[in-house]
Parts: C-alpha cells; sequence; structure tokens
C-alpha cells in the first residue's frame, strides 16, 4: 500500500512540474539585447549579364577644345615667357600681405575668401591658371576670367568698374594702402616708412583718377573715371595684336614696348612719330617729377641713389601738404607709364606738389 501511495505521489508532482512549465511558458518577459551578428551567408549565383548600354562620349572630346593641332594655346603660352606676371614678379613675396598679387595661389585664396590666412607655401607665379579657369570644367569655359568685377580700391575705398576684363587687372594694379593719409587741411604727419607711397602699381588708381592728394592749387582734378583710356582699360592697349618683329610686346607678353600700334587706332599721329610721347605729355611728366625729386633731394627727404625717402629716427615730421607731395610724387612715378594712363589727373597731382613744395607754378 505505500508503495502506490508513493508512486500516485511521484506521478501527481510530475504532472503539477509540467502544469507549472506550461503556465511560465505562457507568460513572456522583456525582450532582452540583441546578441552578435552570425556569419554572412553564402553569395547567390549571380544572373545572366544584361545587354550592353549605348556608347558614352569620347573622354577625350572635351580635351581637344585647347589640346588641338592649332597653335592658339602655344602663341599664348609663349608670350606669356616674355611677362613679367610670369618672369619678374618677385613671387617669392609670399607673406599673407604680398602674397594675394605676388603668387597665383595667394590671388585664388584672395578672391575666394577676401584674405590670404598665412604664408604661401611653394609659391608659383601668376600664370594662366590665376587668371582663367582652367581644367575647371573641361570645356570651352576653361577660357573664362577668374573676376571680371567692379573693383574697391584698397586706398580711398572708391569702386572702379572697367567693364569687362581690365577688372582682373586692377585687383593688384593698383594703390596699397598709404598710412599716414594726409588730410586737406589737417596737421603734420609722421611718416615712418622708407616706402611711403602707394607701392610700385597704382595704375588703377590713376587710370580711374583717384588716388593722390587733391590739393586744391592752380590745376583742377578731373572727375573720377571722365578719361577716355579708362573706358578703353588694360586690355586694349597692353593686349594689342602682337607687332610684326617683337614677340616681346601685345598679347598675353602684356608689354608696351614701343607698339604704337595699339593706340593709332585714336591717336593716328604715333604711327610716323614712333613713341608714346603724345602732344610731349611724357616729356613734361619726366620733367615735374625730376623737379620735384630735387626739391626733395634737396630739402634731405630723398636718397638721390636709392629712390627711398631718408627715416630719421623717430620719423619724418611733416605738414600734410608736404607729405600730400610726397604721395604725389610717388603715385606718378611708381605708375611707369609717365603720364600715358591719365594726363590730365597726373598732371595736377605734379603741378600742385611743386607748388605746395615752393616752386614757381609750371607754365
Amino acid at each position: 500500500m505505500k508503495k502506490n501511495i508513493s508512486i500516485v505521489t511521484l506521478l501527481s508532482g510530475f504532472a503539477l512540474l509540467i502544469a507549472g512549465a506550461i503556465i511560465l511558458s505562457s507568460c513572456e518577459g522583456p525582450e532582452g539585447p540583441a546578441g552578435p551578428a552570425g556569419p554572412q551567408g553564402e553569395q547567390g549565383v549571380q544572373g545572366d549579364v544584361g545587354p550592353a548600354g549605348p556608347a558614352g562620349e569620347d573622354g577625350n572630346g572635351t580635351c581637344v577644345i585647347c589640346h588641338n593641332d592649332d597653335v592658339v594655346l602655344l602663341a599664348k603660352q609663349q608670350q606669356s615667357l616674355s611677362s613679367h606676371h610670369l618672369t619678374g614678379g618677385n613671387y617669392e613675396r609670399n607673406s599673407s600681405s604680398c602674397a594675394p598679387c605676388h603668387t597665383h595661389q595667394g590671388f585664388v585664396e584672395w578672391q575666394a575668401t577676401g584674405s590670404v590666412a598665412g604664408s604661401i607655401e611653394d609659391p608659383a607665379p601668376i600664370n594662366c591658371r590665376t587668371c582663367h579657369m582652367i581644367h575647371m570644367n573641361y570645356d570651352e569655359t576653361d577660357w573664362t576670367l577668374s573676376t571680371t568685377d567692379a573693383v574697391t580700391f584698397i586706398h580711398t575705398g572708391v569702386t572702379a568698374d572697367l567693364e569687362g576684363s581690365s577688372n582682373l587687372c586692377i585687383n593688384c594694379h593698383q594703390s596699397r594702402s598709404v598710412s599716414p593719409m594726409p588730410e586737406i587741411g589737417g596737421g603734420d604727419v609722421t611718416v615712418t616708412s622708407s616706402r611711403y607711397g602707394p607701392h610700385h602699381g597704382p595704375q588703377g588708381n590713376n587710370l580711374w583718377g583717384v588716388g593722390g592728394y587733391e590739393y586744391a592749387g592752380s590745376e583742377s582734378y578731373p572727375d573720377p573715371g571722365s578719361h577716355p583710356h579708362a573706358g578703353l582699360g588694360c586690355t586694349s592697349c597692353h593686349m594689342a595684336p602682337v607687332p610684326y618683329n617683337d614677340a616681346s610686346a601685345g598679347g598675353h607678353t602684356f608689354n608696351m614696348n614701343e607698339n604704337v600700334g595699339a593706340c593709332t587706332g585714336c591717336h593716328s599721329v604715333l604711327e610716323d612719330q614712333g613713341d608714346f610721347d603724345l602732344n610731349g605729355v611724357q616729356t613734361e611728366v619726366e620733367d615735374l617729377l625730376e623737379q620735384l625729386a630735387t626739391i626733395f633731394i634737396d630739402a634731405g627727404y630723398l636718397n638721390a641713389e636709392s629712390g627711398l625717402w631718408i627715416i630719421p629716427d623717430g620719423g619724418l615730421v611733416v605738414s600734410a601738404d608736404v607729405a600730400g607731395a610726397m604721395l604725389n610724387f610717388k603715385t606718378v612715378e611708381e605708375d611707369r607709364s609717365h603720364g600715358i594712363h591719365n594726363p590730365t589727373y597726373m598732371l595736377a597731382l605734379l603741378k600742385n606738389a611743386l607748388e605746395i613744395m615752393g616752386a614757381p607754378a609750371p607754365a
């Protein structure tokens, strides 16, 4: 009897365990974290390859837009070898302040951001890619100029618009900031730099007719942008057709030399004359510059050999008018056209500067 009871008891207990397991399995708890990913399965069998699509354009098709049997590109490259942009631009001047105009990389960065963050490593001279969008789209637009926007001059803040390609030129061919800038009727100024003035390329300012010290002397100043040469811009003259027997002028040399053919469309007399001294303007400007230089040398302001200002300890203290005369002298001298870019404006700067320095008013 006891043995039977034990078996019944065991069976009953086992039944209870099974029932409990069934009850527990029906009450699912919260989902646990995902386990690690299993191994990747075998790759399926690739199906049949579809039919070939239509042939695309020849990858060389865009290259021959420029690289073809024509020699136009070669001619322009050869001309540039006579240009100071490529050969004499002092592209080792690669500091952040000089690089925008002396190096290719600096100019590109300046146009993109408005400044150059630091010195340029491995500087390159101004070249084809500086002025053109070479290998940007690999089509006709590669010839597009990098900028043709109107330019606001660093010195004066005046905006000049030469309407087209010449705007590209005056980004760099303009006066640097002049400090201190004398004010008409202002007090004395202290000049601390032996290179006081507009730096080496104020052609854009002179062409437009702004940037000098406009002392109210006997000569009046024309309105900005009013001279016909401003309407012609830079390229009309400096990129005229290369003259016969002189591959170092015109075109992408940007040099004038004695290429009077660039001017005879307006000034036919120059064809026989053979130089740019129209109506004696260049001769007059050179004479006025010489007169001013002599006065500055005698006053102890200008070094006759170096052409630099003589700066004593503590700086050169002069009146606003004298500083203005110094500025006008350098503005015309550093232009290097001897007055041609804007004769009326440049002659007024020099003649009024001579009056400031006590010289008789030029006839």
